[in-house]
């Protein structure tokens, strides 16, 4: 049984941003292949603002995904179920009513572990955090952001929706987004046979042939359905683009040994609770960057790789000098929607946002967008071919070549009705 005290809730600055709660302990044990049933309500618990919301009670998260719940609300919620010291906030926990509060209780202590060094490795006490400054939760702001460790990566939970939105007589499960917190945790990995990310995470969008910007081509080398990022980086497999012109794709296996196998490969138990895309309608639809984007430095237009349907119409894409509004909406081309399937995929513009004003679906803060270097995110550049969109350092964005290296970020969906089955008593 992996230690279950939590670390002290501090403002305190991790990795150079400001985090207001970190659970350490990671939500999921790759060896037993199960969650963990503490660290998964605790999640519950602070998202929610609801302390009885736990995986034998999710009706009040089920109640929140109904009408969506964005980061700013996770933030929000948290911030109300959390009082001004984390010393009363742990104590009001470890003294709730909650089954997992009597389980980690003194008193079963010893049922948890044979040789316990002592029962409050069990028990979280009501003096755990001191009430220093440096513990305080009462100096919360936006720019801060919740983490949580997933399968030994960290990532900050971003967006809560269901499944099957508006779909009569199908599941609606619910689903937590997760973006992960920093490109530079990848340092050191494999995501390849014979490659691994550099210090800062990095890696090219496509495979680092040098394109031209051109849409007449069969797989344009900044669509991300076709994308090497897609395919090899981020372990989906797939098809992705080679070369210049290419009419044929080169064919990726997945690689075990990659970082990311444990999200991507079913063999390692954990993707089971994972949900693509396909299952989830503000991804099929509905985004665009005139929408989402917004302020001096505005994109225009609408680009490509933000939603993977096929039949997303011109309407708002950018029209070339023969007044064709076709040629930068790869929803006309084959490949445009494989990443559909991925289980690992780079958010978008619209899903981000880029300032705390336009701040995309996700409501997400600049502290959330903010990465050691430079990052990838999904959107393609709406008047070159050979262009996507990568956020800066301080969370804004810009755009270049697509064989050029950014950091990786990638962001999943969790079942959360999924990981509550498997964790009912």
């Amino acid at each position: 049984m992996a230690n279950i005290v939590l670390a002290a809730l501090s403002t305190g600055i991790e990795g150079g941003f400001s985090v207001i709660y970190d659970v350490p302990q990671d939500l999921w044990d790759n060896i037993s292949q199960i969650f963990d049933r503490y660290n998964v309500n605790k999640l519950l618990w602070n998202i929610s603002g609801d302390s009885t919301a736990t995986v034998d009670n999710m009706a009040p998260i089920e109640a929140l995904a109904a009408t969506r719940m964005t980061s700013a609300d996770m933030i929000a919620n948290y911030n109300k179920v959390n009082p001004a010291s984390a010393n009363a906030d742990l104590s009001a926990y470890a003294n709730s009513a909650s089954a997992d509060a009597a389980y980690y209780s003194s008193a079963n202590a010893a049922s948890v572990s044979a040789n316990p060094a002592t029962s409050s490795e069990y028990l979280i006490p009501a003096n755990f955090a001191s009430a220093d400054d440096d513990y305080s939760v009462s100096a919360m702001s936006n720019n801060a952001e919740i983490i949580v460790t997933f399968a030994g990566l960290k990532w900050t939970p971003v967006y809560l929706s269901t499944t099957n939105e508006g779909k009569d007589n199908e599941p609606h499960d619910v689903i937590l987004t997760l973006w992960l917190t920093d490109a530079s945790q990848l340092s050191g990995e494999t995501y390849a046979d014979g490659k691994t990310f550099d210090e800062n995470g990095n890696s090219t969008w496509s495979s680092g042939f040098s394109s031209s910007d051109n849409t007449r081509v069969p797989y344009p080398s900044a669509m991300y359905g076709t994308s090497y990022m897609s395919a090899v980086v981020l372990n989906n497999g797939g098809g992705y683009i080679t070369s210049e012109g290419a009419t044929e794709l080169t064919q990726a296996q997945q690689n075990a040994s990659s970082v990311f196998a444990k999200f991507t490969m079913k063999d390692f138990g954990l993707a089971q609770y994972l949900v693509t895309p396909e299952h989830v309608l503000w991804q099929k639809e509905g985004q665009s960057t005139q929408t989402f984007i917004g302020g001096e430095d505005a994109i225009s237009y609408n680009c490509p790789n933000e939603n993977w349907s096929n039949d997303v119409p011109d309407d708002g894409f950018y029209v070339d000098e023969n007044g064709d509004a076709t040629k930068y909406n790869y929803a006309h081309k084959t490949g445009n929607d494989a990443w559909k399937d991925d289980y690992l995929w780079l958010p978008s513009l619209s899903e981000t946002g880029y300032t705390n004003k336009y701040n995309g679906i996700w409501c997400t803060s600049e502290n959330q967008r903010k990465n050691m270097a430079y990052s990838w995110s999904r959107t393609g550049y709406y008047s070159y071919s050979n262009y996507a969109y990568y956020f800066t350092p301080g969370g804004y964005y810009w755009r270049y070549h697509v064989e050029s290296t950014y950091g990786v970020r990638p962001a999943l969906h969790l079942n959360l009705t999924e990981v509550a089955k498997s964790l009912k008593k």
